[in-house]
């Protein structure tokens, strides 16, 4: 019992920083515009700016997920999380593009170790059966809690200036630091495995065909699911006209789907005693609720209601599609289990990134964007729900 309580709280520490990680690799967005006042920039160099986050984050994943397996978990997240503070207190200090881009950069190098820190713990503290729902519930206090938190940003930039609620949140970093220090570790009795070399470790996980059938099939849904949920949905709600506050409220269906649907999903896949029948429901039903929201529009409707439903249960269903990450987590060993994670977090990254260019591709005009690209997202997700007869059953052998 007071192993489970002990977790828990380990859980929730670790869990705020996925939290500041994903609230400072969002809160570009919302400062865009007052950056590039500020720093004088063009489109690009703003894009740039705030993309350097972007680059760091992929770069790191899997030497941090290295780093996890290989030494002290406390010691590795306590350096992510004084990483990420630093770059965000270093942002305060910018006064050019170069400066601004580098502070932002370090932010990325230090974000990529939140979420494979905490799959790696929960790995380590909890039986299998926890970790899909505890993992399913850092997605959903990292949306919902950064939703709040982007509220009252752009109110507080009405009266308060960007440099100032950056040096707060990396007062919030530097306390998440020592949090870590004192209180974050793995149980005193771990089976761990013999230390593999970085080689030995990236060798064993890219051999292992499973974690990488389980990383393509999470990218084309739940990397999916990411593009849909900004870029995407946005050039459904401008095609038809929609306005900007009630695309908002929609959009906000949509997270509010994924919070709930990541931690039911796990807890269902423990009922039915599959990940791989639970996860296949979920991408299902998500793929015919993802082909209404983007035709729905073309219905004459005099009322958001429906859209509303649609978006909701894109998100909760498609939410589903992160039990790829505990398929993974129960196919990895303890000792290479965070570079497996990192991987597929690698994966859906890029994945999500390509998504956001691919209309540019495809289209040369933007009054027919919308309609050109409109294919790309169902039929990636049905990539998904084939690759995942292809994925073994994991919940039974570790159950």
């Amino acid at each position: 019992m007071k192993k489970n309580v002990l977790g828990l709280f380990i859980w929730f520490i670790v869990t705020l920083f996925v939290v500041y990680a994903f609230f400072l690799n969002t809160a570009g967005a919302v400062f865009a515009d007052t950056i590039k006042t500020y720093l004088n920039l063009s489109n690009v160099g703003a894009a740039f700016a705030v993309g350097s986050f972007v680059l760091g984050f992929a770069c790191m994943q899997i030497p941090a997920g290295y780093l996890l397996d290989r030494y002290s978990i406390r010691v590795v997240t306590a350096a992510g999380v004084l990483m990420l503070a630093l770059g965000n207190l270093a942002l305060t200090f910018a006064s050019n593009l170069p400066l601004f881009a580098l502070s932002n950069f370090v932010q990325g190098l230090g974000a990529s170790f939140a979420f494979i820190s905490v799959g790696k713990l929960i790995g380590e503290w909890f039986a299998p059966k926890m970790f899909p729902i505890l993992f399913g519930l850092t997605q959903t206090l990292s949306c919902v809690l950064t939703a709040f938190i982007h509220y009252y940003l752009v109110q507080a930039l009405e009266v308060v200036s960007w440099e100032s609620i950056y040096t707060y949140f990396s007062l919030f970093g530097f306390a998440l630091f020592a949090l870590i220090l004192i209180f974050v570790r793995s149980p005193s009795k771990v089976a761990t495995g013999k230390s593999l070399s970085f080689g030995k470790s990236i060798s064993t996980v890219f051999k292992n065909k499973q974690i990488w059938i389980c990383a393509i099939a999470g990218a084309t849904s739940f990397g999916v699911l990411a593009a849909y949920a900004s870029f995407w949905y946005m050039s459904v709600q401008k095609t038809f006209q929609v306005s900007t506050s009630d695309s908002l409220v929609i959009s906000g269906m949509i997270f509010a789907g994924i919070g709930i649907g990541t931690p039911f999903f796990g807890w269902l896949s423990n009922q039915l005693r599959s990940r791989k029948l639970a996860v296949h429901i979920a991408v299902v039903l998500g793929t015919i609720f993802l082909i209404m929201g983007l035709y729905l529009p073309h219905f004459n409707i005099n009322t958001y209601i429906p859209i509303k439903f649609v978006s909701f249960c894109i998100g909760f269903f498609l939410s589903g599609s992160m039990l790829y990450y505990t398929c993974i987590s129960e196919t990895a060993s303890n000792n290479t289990r965070a570079v497996a994670l990192g991987l597929i977090n690698t994966c859906v990254f890029i994945f999500n990134t390509v998504l956001l260019f691919i209309p540019q591709f495809l289209t040369t005009t933007t009054s027919t964007s919308y309609f050109t690209s409109l294919w790309v997202l169902p039929v990636c997700v049905l990539i998904s729900i084939f690759l995942a007869y292809f994925v073994k059953e994991t919940c039974s052998a570790k159950k």
